[in-house]
């Protein structure tokens, strides 16, 4: 309690924060790390005395009568989700303080493209959100499409320590065409997506370019364009690093 108290008056914290003496609690969680040395030594670091009993980190996201929602864990103990991507991802809520953004316009699609924070950290989990504004009664092709037709696909550049997760979209609706025997999955209107990044360097790695290309194909029931490929960097600044 002592400890806490005085990381709550360092960081200016006035919510409570819990003592939680014998890890009781993150037990009755699901979070107590048991596996500590296989997950410090993915890193080549070893475990100390004073390290063991510690949560491995979550999120929990409650409703308002405090009933658990929704729990976020990722894959190793490094790796934390910004504050702006959790408003936006969980609460559907745009984050205040955006990272770097661009538009393009073409004649059918207006592509928009940004990052959910200005700076990276490493290990930390950004969102880069796609959004396309598809025009009139244009549509664009969702994945997976049939043979012959280029469906929406964002492909981020390799680049090292670059971590790419799978694009996250809402649900398209079915489109079919006369004639033709083909089951057709399309979007139209205005469609949001995500792609989560991992920047898994140390720190000083530097800022980043990060490379973006969005392919794909729009069409009305008339007509098609021919497939389209858009590309664009984001550059994003690493936070000044904090021992």
């Amino acid at each position: 309690m002592a400890t806490l108290a005085a990381f709550a008056a360092k960081h200016g914290i006035t919510f409570p924060l819990l003592a939680d003496e014998g890890s009781r609690v993150i037990r009755e969680l699901g979070m107590f790390d048991d596996d500590l040395d296989r997950h410090h030594a993915e890193f080549g670091r070893t475990v100390r005395d004073d390290q063991r009993g510690v949560a491995y980190p979550a999120v929990f996201l409650l409703d308002r009568a405090g009933t658990v929602l929704q729990k976020r864990v990722h894959r190793n103990y490094r790796i934390r989700d910004t504050g702006g991507g959790l408003l936006e991802t969980v609460l559907g809520r745009a984050a205040a303080d955006r990272g770097p953004g661009t538009m393009v316009a073409g004649e059918a699609v207006e592509i928009r493209a940004s990052l959910d924070s200005p700076v990276y950290r490493p290990y930390q989990q950004l969102q880069l959100t796609i959004e396309l504004a598809i025009r009139g009664d244009w549509h664009v092709y969702a994945p997976p499409a049939p043979d012959g037709y280029t469906p929406l696909v964002v492909e981020v550049a390799p680049a090292d320590g670059l971590e790419v997760g799978e694009p996250s979209w809402p649900a398209a609706r079915p489109f079919s065409v006369e004639g033709l025997d083909d089951a057709f999955w399309v979007f139209d209107g205005t469609v949001r997506g995500r792609v989560p990044l991992v920047v898994a360097a140390a720190a000083g790695s530097g800022d980043r370019r990060i490379g973006v290309t969005v392919r794909y194909q729009a069409c009305t029931r008339a007509a098609c364009a021919p497939p389209a490929a858009t590309r664009f960097d984001l550059l994003i600044r690493e936070a000044p690093f904090a021992e």
